[in-house]
């Protein structure tokens, strides 16, 4: 049962960081005045950074209790 929870939680974690892997791939085609004005490009990159260790460390974490 909590197994199934768990699924669906990394689930959701991985489609949140698909959506960001998304995103900064399309910040090139904004225009560099409104990208300047903004400044989230930094943001955008540590984000990605930390959802793609927290969508990973949950992804080891599920196969680790599904395993045993």
């Amino acid at each position: 049962m909590i197994v199934e929870k768990f699924l669906f939680i990394n689930i959701i974690i991985s489609a949140l960081n698909i959506f960001i892997i998304v995103y900064a791939y399309s910040l090139n085609f904004f225009p560099k005045k409104w990208r300047k004005k903004v400044n989230q490009d930094t943001l955008v990159g540590l984000a990605l950074i930390f959802s793609t260790m927290l969508t990973m460390f949950a992804w080891i974490i599920f196969f680790y209790y599904k395993k045993f």
